[in-house]
């Protein structure tokens, strides 16, 4: 699944079994839904409104009422260099951000850690497509990106980090490290997994396997633990397997509200700024089959994290569904 809010302060869902896209108020009624005719895997809203989605080896660009305007293949050269029998699943479509000259596409091909991306840049028509970034290590074909003042940030989870670049492909810089104590540092099998920006300019991180959900300055200062969010993509797999889920997220201009798509259960889980002082939610404390090990004990310490999230003044996560 994909999320991102549009210009009007909607939600805007991927479905990508359903080849559609809700859009959502933000107390989760079902306002509409668009049908962009691929199953939207990724999918940003233009300073215009115009929406770009991207998913079964095409891209999208609708209208700000969601009717389509034009569908294209995705590049020839889209695929990373790697030996077929690693890329048997084809390329998937795994970040999209505009600004208002470019469409900016990450594409991913293999599977699990050997995973690798390209970063793509088209102009607003979905031509002209331009080979920025190669061999961004994406884990399942994941590799998220957002624009932010002018500058694309692309959350290379294999590597723990996050990367800064201008439009013209020149690298600014990366941050990141992998950490298996206190917050600072990145998780569990891959992450960040993905990205968004508030309106006050720091950037959200949601890490797959572990549900954690935090904020930092643009450049890579960690401010805080936000909360967290579903955790595991499967019922039945590996811990591996299990960990590694897309968790799209968004923030409401004011701060007030966190959005996370949960994958496994199909649901928009809420995480909303408390009072300070006031005793926060912790409503399921249950811990998914297949999380072992250092994910099981770090599932469990995220779901009795009310004192903390008290401290913090955020919530831990609400199991109200939107979806």
């Amino acid at each position: 699944g994909c999320l991102c809010l549009d210009g009007k302060g909607r939600l805007l869902a991927g479905d990508a079994g359903a080849k559609t896209i809700k859009v959502l108020s933000t107390d989760g009624k079902l306002l509409s839904e668009l049908k962009p005719g691929l199953p939207a895997e990724a999918i940003a809203v233009a300073p215009d409104g115009a929406i770009y989605c991207g998913g079964g080896g095409k891209l999208a660009e609708l209208t700000a009422d969601g009717k389509v305007v034009r569908t294209v293949p995705l590049p020839t050269d889209a695929a990373s260099d790697m030996p077929r029998r690693r890329n048997k699943r084809g390329n998937q479509v795994s970040g999209i951000a505009v600004t208002k000259d470019y469409v900016f596409a990450t594409i991913g091909s293999g599977w699990s850690v050997g995973a690798k991306a390209k970063l793509f840049r088209f102009n607003r028509e979905l031509g002209d497509p331009k080979v920025l970034l190669t061999g961004l290590r994406g884990c399942c074909q994941r590799c998220d990106i957002k624009v932010h003042d002018g500058i694309i940030y692309i959350a290379e989870n294999g590597a723990y980090r996050v990367v800064r670049m201008t439009p013209e492909g020149k690298v600014l810089g990366r941050w990141g490290e992998r950490g298996r104590t206190g917050d600072a540092g990145f998780g569990s099998c891959c992450n960040p997994m993905n990205l968004c920006f508030g309106k006050d300019g720091n950037l959200y991180t949601a890490e797959s396997g572990l549900g954690r959900i935090k904020r930092y300055t643009a450049d890579g200062k960690f401010l805080d633990l936000v909360g967290y969010a579903g955790v595991a993509r499967f019922n039945r797999a590996s811990g591996l397997a299990a960990a590694c889920s897309n968790i799209a997220i968004v923030a409401t201009a004011n701060g007030d509200r966190v959005f996370a798509m949960d994958f496994k259960q199909g649901r928009i889980r809420v995480l909303e700024r408390k009072a300070k002082g006031k005793a926060a939610k912790c409503l399921k404390r249950v811990v998914p089959n297949g999380i072992k090990g250092d994910q099981r004990l770090a599932v469990m310490r995220a779901l009795f994290v009310s004192e903390l999230a008290t401290e913090l003044g955020l919530s831990a996560f609400d199991n109200t569904p939107l979806l």
